[in-house]
């Protein structure tokens, strides 16, 4: 094997290598993300099913889709922070 291909190689192999790394933290950043949505989720379903006490900070409401779906739509107000919504397609 001669120096310029052991160069190549030793090239496609870092940016191989780089390559994998970023494709595994993209994947970390979406499992994240999916995992807060679920928490909010979670918390948000609480506070619609438990106490009255989030009855002015929080709207809920359903839009018809096709097949009987519906979507769901949350809405909350936090202090100092503009409102801000979840949305999901909820199926029978």
């Amino acid at each position: 094997m001669s120096l310029v291909e052991l160069l190549i190689a030793l090239t496609l192999l870092s940016i191989s290598s780089l390559l994998i790394l970023h494709y595994i933290g993209s994947l970390q950043v979406s499992e994240q993300t999916q995992w807060q949505r679920r928490e909010v989720w979670r918390q948000l379903a609480q506070k619609l099913e438990g106490s009255e006490d989030h009855a002015n900070t929080l709207s809920e409401q359903q839009i018809a889709a096709a097949n009987g779906c519906y979507w769901q739509r949350v809405e909350w107000q936090s202090p100092n922070h503009s409102p801000r919504y979840l949305e999901r397609l909820r199926c029978p």
